[in-house]
């Protein structure tokens, strides 16, 4: 009897490490998974306003976009009816040749729909080391001597990234909006897996050695969520590191342990399934599964609390303290151990909405930054 009660119970055991293990490897997937395509719904234009399906996204407050699927993008403004099922938004700028009536559009927070609408802006690709290039747009004077690098973060792209390059052409900086590997832009294309940074910074060196190739002299990194990430690996290993004088984070992922964590206590997972997913990730059997070229060892990306040093160069990061996706405990954490960084805190909803809800003082405080950092001797 003994004996069956000890088989029985090894035999429920291993069961529940089953289930254990696969829903580790369920928020490991859905935690690296590419861009979902843009799903694009019936929407209503009339004069200055459009409605949109009542989404959580589409009630949010503040300044978004709509992209219409012919590739015309609207920028929308506040709400100016709930109708329950529907949202009714103005449009804040009217495209030429846009005509009342029904067609089909996509919800973003990209409020910006193109880089002209923030300077002179040139198309360029930048080479990659890995072979291809990477489009990105050069907005501003080309010759300048100070550049920020915008870099966006995971399952976004440079348009959304574009968010902060007004902030630096109000003070006078040269910026560079990048893609990188497997986002929808740069190959490899967008059906590979992120692998949290630890790839993609590559790509990311090799838009910064494309800045100082062209005369970039003062390097700041603008990085969004999953770009933080990368602008801390950029920091540690770049080639041209001596070059990047500042950054700039917005909603950074500092620690990946705290953002896993997070997103399995929003689903009502015990903890254990957030650590579970973090080890697949990082084991070579789980990380082939997966579709990633290498295993990623998430749980070593973390500047707050692990053993990897702060870089030395002044720092600004903005987030805002309801943050759902990314917790602010990293950012303040990572300010309070740093004197040479600064934190901005906003009061906005969702993930990376502080450009949307508050576009004036989110300009201000990168714009100020910038102007504040001394010009290199």
């Amino acid at each position: 009897m003994t004996r069956r009660l000890i088989v029985g119970t090894g035999i429920a055991a291993a069961a529940v490490g089953a289930v254990h293990l696969a829903l580790g490897g369920y928020v490991a997937r859905r935690l690296i998974a590419p861009r979902a395509a843009k799903p694009y719904v019936p929407v209503e234009i009339d004069g200055d306003t459009v409605s949109v399906p009542a989404t959580s996204e589409s009630r949010q407050p503040g300044t978004y976009g709509v992209w219409l699927d012919d590739g015309t993008h609207l920028t929308v403004g506040e709400i100016v009816r709930d109708d329950g099922a529907r949202i009714v938004r103005s449009i804040l700028a009217r495209p030429d040749g846009l005509v009342d009536g029904s067609a089909r559009g996509a919800w973003t927070s990209q409020s910006i729909g193109a880089p002209e609408e923030v300077g002179p802006t040139e198309h360029v690709a930048i080479p990659l080391r890995r072979g291809g290039d990477a489009r990105a747009w050069v907005i501003g004077d080309p010759d300048a001597a100070r550049w920020a690098i915008h870099v966006h973060g995971l399952r976004s792209s440079r348009s959304g990234a574009l968010r902060s390059a007004p902030a630096a052409h109000d003070a006078g900086w040269t910026s560079l909006v990048v893609s990188y590997a497997g986002d929808e832009e740069a190959a490899p294309a967008e059906a590979l897996p992120s692998s949290l940074g630890m790839r993609e910074w590559r790509d990311v060196d090799d838009a910064i050695t494309y800045a100082v190739e062209h005369g970039a002299r003062e390097i700041v990194l603008v990085a969004w969520s999953m770009g933080a990430t990368i602008a801390m690996l950029a920091l540690e290993e770049s080639r041209h590191r001596g070059a990047i004088t500042g950054l700039v984070l917005v909603a950074p992922a500092l620690d990946w342990n705290r953002i896993v964590a997070r997103a399995v206590r929003g689903v009502h997972l015990p903890g254990s399934v957030g650590a579970t997913a973090l080890r697949v990730l990082e084991s070579r059997l789980g990380s082939r599964v997966l579709g990633l070229i290498e295993a990623v060892d998430a749980r070593a990306l973390n500047w707050v609390d692990g053993s990897r040093p702060a870089p030395a160069v002044p720092t600004l990061i903005v987030h805002s303290l309801r943050d759902p996706v990314v917790p602010v405990t990293g950012s303040t954490a990572y300010a309070a151990r740093h004197p040479q960084v600064s934190l901005v805190a906003f009061d906005a909803t969702g993930h990376c909405n502080e450009a949307n809800q508050d576009p004036g003082r989110f300009r201000e405080a990168i714009a100020g930054f910038l102007r504040g950092l001394p010009v290199a001797g």
